[in-house]
């Protein structure tokens, strides 16, 4: 359990990606979802650097900047992946989810993990060639 920005994320904006991978189920024979925070870097000043809030007290709990969700989907023989990593702060509704669909090597760099080891990925469609990824 990791902390999120309440009002426009996690109830909001989230919530919506959350009933997206749901709802995949009725398109699909299998979905598996991972979801985790991530640590992103910022640049200021021409450098790199990770920057995130701490709570409790005493502080102790380290808030994600940013968090994921890499889905898998199998329609037969079929296989489709995608990842999304979006900022943990407030995001307008009208933002589309395509604008958080990153590579899912990207989201494995970043959390230090690999996704679905055992799958060839060069045999695997993009989700968002193979589904609309949207909601609303």
């Amino acid at each position: 359990m990791t902390p999120q920005v309440g009002v426009g994320f996690n109830r909001n904006y989230w919530a919506y990606l959350e009933a997206f991978v749901r709802d995949l189920t009725k398109s699909f024979d299998d979905v598996y979802c991972i979801s985790g925070p991530l640590y992103l870097p910022v640049q200021e000043d021409g450098k790199w650097y990770v920057k995130y809030q701490v709570i409790g007290n005493p502080p102790n709990v380290a808030v994600p900047t940013h968090f994921f969700k890499v889905v898998l989907v199998k329609q037969g023989s079929d296989f489709s992946l995608g990842a999304f990593a979006l900022p943990n702060k407030a995001i307008d509704n009208s933002t589309p989810l395509t604008d958080f669909d990153v590579p899912v090597e990207t989201v494995e760099k970043a959390a230090g993990l690999v996704f679905f080891d055992k799958l060839e990925r060069t045999s695997v469609t993009p989700l968002c060639s193979k589904t609309k990824c949207s909601f609303k």
